[in-house]
């Protein structure tokens, strides 16, 4: 797959395989909405990303894309196929 902008939801579908979800308990300042890789199952505590939210529609670029993945220590060639 070629790297380009993800649809917020198919940027969250993508993260899910890594155990990545929408933080719960609050949503960041504005429209923003935290992105929350529990340390261990029921954990509250983990890495966390701030990530635009206008809807699950809202085209989240490349760049911002990479920092989320650098953050969560996920290999960007593996997330990307490469």
């Amino acid at each position: 797959m070629s790297k380009g902008s993800l649809k917020l939801r198919e940027l969250l579908e993508r993260l899910k395989v890594y155990g990545i979800t929408i933080h719960d308990s609050y949503r960041g300042k504005g429209s923003e909405t935290i992105l929350f890789r529990p340390s261990e199952p029921g954990s509250r505590k983990g890495p966390q990303f701030t990530i635009k939210n206008h809807g699950m529609g809202t085209e989240i670029a490349v760049p911002v894309i990479n920092a989320a993945l650098r953050r969560f220590g996920i290999d960007p060639k593996e997330f990307w196929g490469e």
